[in-house]
């Protein structure tokens, strides 16, 4: 359970170096098929009665504002002498955590803000399928996600998490948690998905969807400071807390069995509500059609072409409630000292939880409560996309991505995105460029290409081939089908 935390509270808090929410290529694409329901739940098949098949698609995204490593190609980070220093014993012999052997492998740079973000997603989706027949579409997807995802993060706090409270920058100051909110869970989801053609004129085609989501609660790991929750940092790796006014939740076991690790905690579901508009390039009679193979059988597929189109939705609207191995705790007006805090944080959420029971439950006018279960929201948020077609098979796209978390309560957090991308996109094959604003103030740029079944992209192509210094990474791919069942009408 120690490695686990580890991983997951350092993808949360955002000290170390994945997106289901985050992904801005195969996405927007009319090709997209069954990965297009993702984003908006009314983006169904491009082809009238196409079938759509994904064997296997992953993705890993990490977003951050304040920490950043010198340029150099990403793959290259991931040398065999790398690995090893992870595994093996630091130079000197002495024992390190994982953040000092980071910082003294990678050499970590800070250009901390008063407030830092930083986004971690890694999402796995296995086989799923999406089939149209005439205004209906039907769709099904399995997937396996952490997200994790920190605001407010100030800047005292992000050295504390990688340097400890004798950070010779630390010493002798004060600082207010700002608010941090850093949460990370861990769960599957299975999602069926319904989208219907409402209207179909001469000019246009209106369509909503909806996707319904069963999710199974595997870990969760929550952390905020409701206000005024002050530390300073008095020397001697100790740590003063005035005004503790925050929460610590987490849903995990001790167990070092892979079987124990991914046993349900919490069960939940979620719902997306999506709606696009076409408008057509001319009237009904422009439908083209697609005949493959058709000496060997093939059936006859239609499209529409069109001029523009605009789709808006709200993703994830849900939550799971941990109810197994699970603690929910808060704490108010605590004060007290603590010595040696960051050592307990990396031996895991137990001990971190025993030491804030220790230093801060029970002493003068601090209010604790304690309970075994919790509600942790999904990330919700809301989306738009704009596909406009410049010139045959010419595309640009503007979407964008915003967060709503759920007001006082315990609520996943996605990262707020701006994207504008450029694509040539024909049947067997298309490349795509966007560039990207992360929280509407860190532009990045990507590219992706599919061809027939397979697709791969980043959002990092700068940072990736080594020509902007490294404040994130990315990579998505995937190889999924599409065929057809039904003759074109």
């Amino acid at each position: 359970m120690k490695k686990l935390f580890i991983l997951f509270t350092l993808l949360g808090i955002g000290i170390s170096q994945s997106f289901g929410q985050y992904q801005t290529g195969i996405l927007g694409s009319n090709h997209a098929g069954v990965m297009g329901i993702t984003v908006n739940p009314a983006h169904t098949n491009y082809l009238n009665n196409g079938t759509d098949f994904l064997v296997f698609s992953a993705s890993m995204s990490l977003l951050n504002n304040g920490f950043y490593l010198e340029r150099k190609p990403i793959p290259a980070l991931f040398s065999p002498s790398n690995i090893a220093a992870f595994t093996g014993k630091s130079p000197s012999g002495e024992k390190e955590n994982i953040n000092e052997t980071f910082d003294r492998v990678f050499n970590l740079k800070r250009s901390l803000k008063d407030n830092n973000y930083i986004f971690a997603d890694a999402v796995i989706y296995g086989p799923s399928m999406l089939i149209n027949h005439k205004r209906h579409s039907f769709g099904f997807t399995t997937a396996f996600k952490t997200n994790s995802g920190t605001v407010r993060l100030a800047p005292e706090m992000a050295i504390f998490m990688l340097k400890g409270p004798s950070a010779i920058e630390l010493q002798e100051k004060a600082f207010n948690w700002n608010n941090v909110i850093s949460g990370t869970i861990v769960y599957t989801d299975i999602a069926l998905n319904y989208s219907y053609e409402i209207k179909d004129t001469y000019k246009s085609k209106h369509r909503i969807g909806v996707s319904a989501h069963y999710l199974n609660g595997i870990n969760s790991i929550d952390i905020a400071d409701n206000g005024n929750s002050k530390w300073t940092f008095i020397g001697d790796s100790s740590i003063a807390m005035e005004n503790g006014n925050f929460r610590y939740n987490y849903a995990a076991t001790k167990s070092g069995k892979m079987s124990e690790l991914l046993e349900s905690r919490g069960k939940g579901f979620a719902f997306d509500l999506g709606y696009t508009y076409v408008r057509k390039r001319k009237a009904r009679p422009t439908i083209l059609t697609v005949c493959p193979n058709i000496s060997f059988g093939g059936s006859v597929r239609e499209y529409q072409s069109y001029k523009w189109k605009f789709g808006v939705s709200l993703m994830d609207i849900g939550f799971i409630d941990f109810n197994h191995q699970t603690v929910a705790s808060t704490y108010a007006d605590a004060s007290g000292i603590s010595k040696n805090l960051d050592q307990e944080f990396y031996r895991g959420v137990f001990a971190l939880d025993r030491r804030l029971q220790f230093d801060f439950s029970g002493i003068g006018p601090a209010k604790y409560t304690r309970e075994t279960a919790y509600r942790h929201y999904t990330a919700t948020r809301l989306q738009f996309q704009f596909d406009y077609n410049y010139k045959d098979n010419w595309f640009f796209n503007l979407s964008g991505s915003q967060r709503l978390p759920m007001p006082n309560a315990i609520s996943m957090l996605a990262p707020n995105i701006l994207s504008l991308s450029t694509r040539y996109e024909k049947f067997n094959y298309e490349i795509g460029a966007p560039i990207s604003l992360i929280e509407y103030q860190y532009p990045i740029l990507g590219l992706y290409y599919r061809y027939g079944p397979f697709y791969i992209g980043t959002n990092h192509l700068l940072e990736m081939v080594g020509i902007r210094n490294i404040r994130g990474g990315d990579l998505f791919f995937g190889l999924k089908f599409n065929f057809s069942n039904f003759r074109g009408v």
